[in-house]
């Protein structure tokens, strides 16, 4: 096996493009997003040059304690080597008790019981069928921008309609709501016919942040009105936001929370669903209705180890607390940028979970250019910013979601300070080349988007010549050992940042009110 991945490890690109999906690999292709990687450790990948890359996407979340970490490694090692029985059905699994026992002491001693599943989907469909079996109810809210995952009742409560196209009919009845909308959530709870309410504390895909005062009323109309509330902790929970679980940060203890990303280090699927004991006997007070819920590798031996490993991990780490602080420190860092850079809209997110948004920019020649991408794609400057971290500056960071002008990063709690200096350095060089000759157009130049500029320019006078469809040099790709290719993990320092350029107005309104200033800032 180690001949044949050896042998295929550079070529698995190639591969994929032929037998599992071409189309995603080809638009990674085009926006320069193709490096083939063959090393990861911690927050670092390196391709097959020796190039480091500083990973702050993390596997959309799962690698928070890093990648490859010895300790979860070593876990799998020693599971294979005890031969245990696994999967066998009739018999408790120790090592699913060992992890629930683990899961539940940092939950609180409101929860009692775990249910272990394989991917947060399918945590999400566990809430589901169990809300439905114990309210006799068949109505679902779920909140504007929400992701719950991708199968056919997760997607029945997705926030946004383009992931829905052509999907109809869907879980009836699912009801949407304004997010941190109290007036609406009391209205649609006081009908007594929900089952359940989904909430993510921070959700995935926006990175909007629950209000507490919200968080909190939900969970006392939930309890009036005989709806059970479901925390969707699968990107949340296990310390990223700052807190155990994002829903604990806020005040509220939900009947149900679910988790995933973080629980198995990234080395194996699991997820797991937390209860209070009266959903538990909600669910399962008679006794033929034990078999309501099974999933064939749910409590597998490796997922089991893997996650009791991470536990240890994250503890040791104290994950919270440095992920608070990690978090603010970036947040200060990019509050900076913001103050220079007029193309950046906020800050949302908590932790180290955040999402920069971007508007269009007062600079002529660059607002022309925003405009001029985003007729295909609201999105389409995060994506060249998204583009150029990655080509150029050897970061890898996210859109977060359908037409989100926005990219998004997750990083591992194993970051160092370094590491933050190095990601605003580079997200400062990229801007700052936005407001010079060339621009995002440059970073998505596609045939029909070259096109669009040229008919663009006869008709504004002075955007410029042909200059604009000169690439820029990567502003810094080789900064302090990333991107130099020697692979010798020197630590990144940032660098000066450079005087923002007369075309890059001042962002000086930084007093949005009644937001929680740890979160979110409006310029």
């Amino acid at each position: 096996m180690k001949e044949l991945i050896e042998e295929h490890l550079t070529s698995a690109n190639h591969l994929s493009k032929r037998h599992i999906h071409p189309r995603l690999l080809k638009m990674f292709e085009m926006g320069g997003l193709s490096a083939a990687f063959t090393r990861a450790d911690g927050q670092y990948m390196w391709d097959k040059d020796g190039t480091r890359y500083l990973d702050l996407l993390a596997g959309g979340g799962v690698f928070f304690i890093g990648r490859n970490h010895p300790q979860v490694n070593d876990a799998l090692r020693d599971v294979l080597s005890l031969q245990l029985p696994n999967l066998s059905v009739v018999n408790a699994s120790a090592l699913g008790g060992l992890l629930a026992e683990r899961l539940l002491e940092l939950a609180g001693p409101q929860y009692t019981k775990a249910v272990f599943a394989n991917s947060g989907s399918e945590a999400i469909e566990v809430c589901i069928r169990f809300t439905r079996y114990m309210t006799r109810r068949r109505r679902f809210l779920f909140l504007q921008g929400a992701f719950h995952g991708r199968t056919y009742g997760a997607i029945s409560l997705c926030g946004f309609e383009q992931m829905k196209e052509s999907q109809d009919p869907l879980m009836p009845v699912c009801t949407s709501l304004r997010p941190n909308d109290i007036a609406g959530l009391r209205n649609e709870l006081s009908k007594q016919d929900v089952a359940a309410l989904f909430i993510e504390p921070v959700q995935g895909m926006t990175t909007t942040v629950m209000d507490a005062e919200y968080m909190r009323e939900a969970e006392a109309l939930c309890r009036q009105y005989g709806t059970v509330f479901v925390a969707d902790e699968i990107q949340t929970g296990l310390g990223r936001t700052g807190s155990w679980f994002a829903s604990a940060g806020l005040g509220v203890q939900p009947g149900m929370m679910t988790v995933s990303k973080t629980l198995a280090g990234g080395q194996m699927p699991v997820s797991a669903v937390l209860m209070t004991e009266e959903v538990y006997e909600g669910v399962y007070s008679k006794f033929k209705s034990g078999p309501i819920y099974f999933s064939t590798f749910a409590e597998n031996n490796l997922a089991m180890a893997a996650g009791i490993a991470t536990l240890d991990v994250l503890r040791e780490l104290d994950a919270p607390n440095r992920a608070r602080e990690l978090g603010d420190m970036l947040h200060a860092g990019l509050i900076d940028l913001a103050s220079r850079y007029d193309c950046i809209d906020r800050i949302s997110g908590k932790g180290l979970m955040l999402a920069i948004y971007f508007k269009d920019s007062g600079s002529l020649s660059l607002r022309v250019q925003q405009e001029l991408i985003g007729v295909a794609d609201k999105g389409a400057f995060a994506a060249a910013v998204n583009c150029d971290m990655f080509a150029k500056q050897r970061v890898i960071v996210q859109i977060p979601g359908p037409a989100i002008n926005a990219i998004k990063i997750l990083p591992p709690v194993t970051i160092t300070n370094e590491d933050v200096s190095y990601f605003l350095g580079a997200l400062d060089d990229t801007l700052a080349g936005y407001y010079k000759v060339g621009g995002p157009v440059i970073s998505l130049a596609g045939g029909a988007v070259k096109d669009a500029l040229r008919n663009v320019k006869k008709v504004i006078p002075g955007l410029g010549g042909d200059e604009l469809m000169t690439p820029v040099a990567a502003a810094s790709p080789a900064r302090n050992g990333i991107g130099n290719g020697n692979g010798n993990g020197a630590k990144p320092k940032l660098e000066s940042a450079p005087e923002p350029t007369p075309e890059a107005p001042q962002a000086t309104d930084q007093k949005k009110k009644g937001t929680d200033p740890g979160t979110t800032v409006g310029f």
